[in-house]
């Protein structure tokens, strides 16, 4: 089949007005972490406009956990080096709690390529790991731009290279965050850790802690680099430290939603649906705001009568993202799960999140916007037919320095294509999921094997609990929502037959 020639109706697309005062409710909901009244906020704020927009048989799949929470300002936790006070980029989520008092102990600098004896009793202090001067599999595949089936005309970095962070940080601030140190420090016996980053404060500043770890008693912060470089002086020094980190730890509830804009066979045998996914969870403007592009999405198919969408639009808002230990944690209590009779009628997916991200870069302990649109990308599922369709749509809509990728093939130049990323993953069959995320991500993920899309920038700067609305661009995000509004109707009108992967 070649691309449909299908055009959006204009007047059914969320207009910018509209859509930038749904944005000032996401930032006024930030962080939006589970079970916190920010939260709360934020998917009350969906759900009502979902019901506006006429999706039918709200359910919410309810589970308890302990929610650990501090301050969002530095009024309860802060740190002390040889008696000097030091400024806190932010602190390490769920890791327990110091009281007011805070911990007393001995410093020590812990070098990975020379680990002290002992860290027992002690505050260890850990600089993040430097980039490897010969790159690994793994850091070519998830940390530099890879192959693709077709990308815009927009400035990239050449293929398989690092990417130095005066250029654009988003490589550079992910392999960082991803450096996990607090399971070696709870073996050896720490009573605190602090991770000093290889980056600017202004960067660092509230750089929420991801991925995100279960609950333990290991209270940590965090340190920018300017702020670190004494601290890890002090440390080699042997110096006295106070690290405080004031927490409260509360039961609470996981709240996923699911909801229906029922196509024409809804209510019967015969009803097939298309799934919206992303997840209610994260810290910046951007982090879950792909919520608010799946709910753009059904605004838009809400003006075309019942009679003529062919199927339901099963909208599936997860709550797991930023939880202690993350989907792998709570994966028996989730929807799919406890339901799996669900997956049946679900014949294709559309994931979305961090819409309308624009790409920065430090420069001289500063950070400064590049003047491009962070880059983005649109997954396809391995259907011919299903990648020229994203590509046309991408080129219809305008979606800037985008990639569209189908990482179960080889790209354009015969090599890897970016991994697909986020909750979307549960489109992908079993044997792909094995190869990319191992095994064991099978226990956590439904793996459905269905036609899919999916939409994602890259967070770069947008991992922090400082990245607000300033940070955000409206014409970005509404050509990606264009583009997504368009691969919903693909997915909702064609041959089954014909998409199969």
């Amino acid at each position: 089949m070649a691309p449909t020639s299908a055009k959006l109706n204009q007047d059914w697309i969320v207009s910018a007005e509209e859509l930038t005062e749904w944005m000032r409710v996401k930032d006024e909901t930030r962080p939006c972490l589970t079970g916190s009244p920010k939260w709360h906020k934020y998917v009350d704020f969906l759900e009502r406009m979902l019901v506006e927009y006429g999706v039918v048989d709200i359910t919410k799949n309810r589970w308890p956990f302990e929610r650990w929470y501090t301050s969002d300002d530095d009024s309860k936790w802060s740190f002390v080096s040889d008696g000097k006070q030091i400024r806190v980029a932010h602190y390490g989520a769920y890791s327990g709690s110091t009281g007011p008092e805070g911990n007393t102990a001995e410093m020590v600098y812990y070098d990975d390529n020379n680990p002290p004896d002992s860290i027992e009793g002690k505050i260890v202090v850990i600089p993040t790991l430097p980039h490897p001067d010969e790159l690994d599999d793994d850091y070519l595949k998830f940390l530099t731009f890879n192959d693709y089936e077709y990308r815009t005309d927009e400035p990239f970095a050449p293929l398989y290279e690092k990417v130095n962070p005066e250029l654009s940080i988003t490589f550079d601030t992910m392999y960082q965050l991803y450096q996990q140190f607090h399971a070696m420090a709870i073996e050896g016996g720490a009573v605190g850790m602090v991770i000093v980053y290889d980056m600017a404060y202004e960067r660092s500043v509230g750089l929420y802690s991801f991925a995100v770890p279960t609950l333990h008693n290991l209270p940590w912060l965090t340190l920018a680099r300017e702020d670190g470089k004494q601290v890890i002086e002090d440390a080699k020094a042997g110096k006295m430290g106070t690290l405080r980190l004031e927490a409260t730890i509360e039961p609470s509830e996981a709240i996923q939603t699911i909801c229906y804009l029922p196509g024409k066979n809804y209510g019967t045998p015969d009803d097939e649906q298309i799934l919206l996914i992303n997840h209610t969870d994260g810290v910046s403007i951007t982090q879950d705001n792909g919520a608010i592009g799946l709910l753009a999405i059904v605004k838009y198919y809400s003006q075309l009568p019942q009679a003529e969408r062919n199927r339901t639009l099963t909208v599936f808002l997860d709550c797991r993202h930023y939880m202690p230990g993350m989907e792998r944690v709570h994966y028996k209590a989730s929807w799919f799960n406890r339901y799996p009779e669900r997956i049946e009628p679900i014949v294709g997916m559309i994931q979305m999140e961090h819409i309308g991200e624009m790409d920065w870069r430090e420069i001289n302990g500063r950070i400064e916007p590049v003047g491009l649109p962070e880059q983005s990308y649109l997954w396809c599922r391995n259907n011919q037919y299903l990648v020229d369709e994203g590509i046309n749509a991408v080129k219809t809509h305008g979606w800037k320095r985008a990639q569209v990728v189908c990482p179960e093939r080889p790209g354009i130049h015969g090599g890897f294509q970016q991994w697909w990323w986020g909750v979307g993953v549960v489109c992908l069959p079993a044997y792909f999921i094995e190869k990319v995320y191992g095994k064991e991500a099978l226990k956590h993920i439904p793996a459905m094997g269905i036609p899919g899309y999916g939409q994602g920038g890259f967070l770069g700067n947008y991992w922090t609990t400082a990245s607000g609305i300033e940070r955000w661009d409206c014409d970005n995000a509404l050509a990606q929502i264009k583009t997504m509004t368009q691969l919903t109707g693909v997915l909702m009108n064609a041959d089954l037959a014909e998409i199969q992967c």
